[in-house]
This record gives structure tokens, sequence and C-alpha cells, in this order.
């Protein structure tokens, strides 16, 4: 190969994660030539404010929600693009909607190499009762993979991928972004907490309401923690929206938890300090990646509940920002972001915290714990351990921001890079010579 990698990057709509490890691939590869390509410009799911991000970027079909897209549009809009830009090598999601079939059909019908982006895992798989012979079908189509951590990696080797095609890291966040952020914000927390009505000590959920998320045993669970801590003055605190909002709310109320409802909260104006409020739940509404790191910063711990989970950069963020956490076992980021690791019990503490830990073994982990998403109490018991043990909350954050390193969007870019080259076949050195990359 002699001329620069023609390489692009298509994903349905780029939001903040894909934007940060474009940006990483930008700087690793500068003698490529990339391209940062998605199919619309709007979805039903994502309303990302992209107004400082969207520069360099092509869009196949603008004004267009991805959902409502016919494959004809996509394919011809794609095969279009893809033909002006000479790509060599394309990288892009591998899950089926139609959509994204027809992004890979286009590139297949002009010869070029694709690398499959995938978060899937055995688990996942399950959930969504996908063939496995046709997703054995699909996977053939691709000539490399990048996928998320050790479970997807394994999923995907199960499904005819050769292993040594198989890359990982496909799952990050900038980290520095949410690191430097969170720091910035706990130098001013005073301030920033009356800002944002946030009490003083709160466990902290981020995501979509809807069903996978899990969130009913997560209030569920928060009801048992209260119940065993009649004294806590530890809150729950909930970012986001969706089509369960409603019935989380009328649930939390059956369970006898104060509501407080503070979807307008965090606005420019200066409050003065709040006054204490009886332990709740808190609804903040969804809220955009600027907003984000204030409520990671200011938390105690971090809990993902899932049913299941393709991967949950949620965890990414609020390890970045240096949290403790508590993830559902059956997450995708579960294995490779939570550290095995021992905890032996301080000689002050007291009989109960010694009984939730004897009941959490097995599931504490070096900078947080898993637990079983049906079992409210499993939940409810990494509740009890972290709010009274705040050494503990300390250097599990500690420990999440060293592990989280190993999926930063450098790390990203990296396999990115190695998994186009696998795809195509061509030789170290000289891929080496048309992108920069460095072993």
């Amino acid at each position: 190969m002699s001329h620069p990698v023609n390489l692009a990057i298509v994903w349905a709509q780029y939001g903040p994660y894909h934007f940060a490890r474009m940006s990483a691939l930008r700087k690793l590869a500068a003698d490529a030539n990339l391209h940062a390509i998605e199919v619309a410009n709007q979805t039903s799911v994502y309303a990302w404010n992209r107004s400082r991000n969207a520069t360099e970027l092509v869009t196949l079909c603008p004004g267009c929600v991805f959902e409502t897209l016919s494959f004809w549009k996509v394919f011809q809009r794609a095969r279009r693009v893809f033909k002006e830009l000479k790509l060599d090598v394309c990288i892009l999601p591998g899950y089926a909607p139609k959509q994204s079939f027809a992004v890979l059909a286009a590139a297949k019908s002009l010869g070029i190499r694709t690398v499959m982006m995938n978060e899937s895992h055995a688990g996942t798989s399950r959930a969504r009762a996908v063939g496995t012979l046709a997703k054995r079908r699909l996977m053939a189509l691709f000539d490399s993979a990048l996928v998320g951590g050790g479970p997807q990696k394994r999923y995907a080797a199960s499904l005819g991928f050769r292993e040594e095609k198989i890359f990982i890291g496909y799952d990050a966040v900038d980290n520095d972004y949410f690191s430097t952020r969170a720091d910035e914000i706990r130098a001013r927390a005073p301030e920033i907490r009356a800002q944002f009505h946030l009490p003083e000590n709160y466990f902290l959920s981020l995501g979509r309401f809807v069903a996978k998320k899990n969130l009913a045993t997560l209030i569920q669970a928060y009801r048992m923690f209260l119940n065993a801590n009649p004294e806590s003055r530890t809150h729950l605190v909930v970012v986001g929206s969706g089509e369960e909002e409603d019935a989380l709310r009328t649930l939390a109320r059956e369970l006898r938890l104060q509501v407080y409802q503070k979807t307008k909260a965090g606005g420019v104006a200066k409050l003065p300090a709040l006054a204490p409020e009886p332990p709740g739940v808190h609804f903040y509404g969804f809220r955009q990646i600027e907003d984000n790191p204030v409520f990671y910063a200011l938390a105690d711990a971090f809990v993902l509940p899932s049913l299941w989970e393709e991967w949950g950069l949620v965890v990414n963020e609020a390890m970045a920002s240096g949290l403790p956490v508590i993830v559902s076992e059956t997450a995708g980021c579960a294995e490779d972001l939570l550290v095995t690791g021992r905890l032996a019990a301080p000689p002050q503490w007291s009989d109960k915290l010694r009984e939730c830990l004897a009941q959490l073994a097995g599931r504490i982990r070096q900078n947080g714990f898993v637990f079983n998403p049906r079992s409210a109490q499993s939940l409810a018991n990494a509740f009890i351990l972290l709010e009274c043990a705040p050494e503990l909350r300390r250097k599990m954050g500690q420990v999440s921001r060293v592990i989280v390193e190993q999926f930063s969007c450098r790390v990203f870019a990296e396999n990115a890079l190695h998994a186009s080259h696998a795809a195509l076949g061509a030789n170290q050195q000289s891929f080496q010579k048309v992108t920069g990359l460095k072993k």
C-alpha cells in the first residue's frame, strides 16, 4: 500500500463518546486520511448537544431520524460517499438494524475492508433472543473486529471470528475530561452542590429510564437500605429520562420514599445553601455531558443496576471521576472494569457491617461490587457497606481511576488501527508507515 490509508468510522449518529474516540484516532494516525461519518444527525433515543463538535463530520442523511430511514436510502447514500472518498477500510457497528446493515452492504459492494465494532456478549444475545446462525452470517461479512472486552471477545470468537482478528477497547470515554472536571467541581463543592440542589451524601444512577435499566430494583434496594439504617442521611439521585419515569416516581411514593423533582436545578443563578432534606429519591431529568461530571464528582458511589447491558459507558465515566462503582453482574463491563480483590473487615466494624461483608462474599472488587440485578437485597447490602466506610469509598475511587485508563480513547484508537491492519491484511511495517501507528 503506497498511498495513505483512507479510513472511515461510521456510527448511526455521532455524540460525545464518538467525537472523543475520533479525536484520539486523529492524533494517533495523523498521516492517514480519516473520515467521521454518521448515518443521520437525529435519533429517537439521544438528544445530544453537538454544536461544538460537529465539524469535519459527514452526514449521509441530514435532517433525517435514523430509525425512520429505509435500507435503500442509506445504501445509496453510503455507497456514493464511500466511492467518492475511495475508502480502504470502513469501521462500523456490527449490530443489525436495517440502516446499519445498509452501510455494511454499501462497503462490501465496493470491495472496502470492514471492521466490526461490537459490544454484544452471550448475556445480551440471550436477552434479545438473537439467532446464532444469523449472527454467524453477519459476522462473516466483516474482516476483523473491535469489541468491548473479555466477554465480547469470547462471544465474537464463539461465532466464528479468528481470535487474532479480534481487538478490545471499543468502549471508551474521554477519561481526562471526566477526571479533570470532577476535580475542579470537588474544589468548589459547596457552591456547586447548592447550585444543583444536591444532597450532601448520595448514591448516583445515570442513564435512560427504560425497562432493561432495572431502576425499579434500584429504588426497592434503596428502600431496604433506609429500613436497615433509619438514621441514614444518604439520598438516591437518578439522572435521566425515558418511558418509565412516571412509573418510577409512583413506585418511590408507594414505598413511602420522599420524592424530589429537580429537573430545573443547576441554572446559573447563585443559590443559598440548602437546608437538610429527608433522605429520598431525586429526579434530575436528562442532562448533557457538560452537566454530568457534577453528579459524578459529588456522589458517594455510582450504581448500574441493568438486567443486561452490552457494556455500560456510564461506569467508565464514574470511574474516571474517581468513584467506587456497584455494577450488575450481567453488565458487559463488569468483568473488565471491576477487578477482583479481597476486603478484610477492620477491627472497628460493627456486627451489621461484618454481616453485610459476609453476604457480599465473592462480589467484592478492588473498586466496588458486582451484584445480582434481580436481588434488591444484594444491592442494599452494598449500599450499607459503602455508607459506613468512607475510607473504603475513597480507596475504591482511587483504584477506579487506575483501572479505567486501560479503556481510554487512546487505547480505542490504537486497537482501531490494529483492527484496520488486520482487515487489510497488510504487513505491519507498511501499515505503520501509512498510518503513523507505533507499537
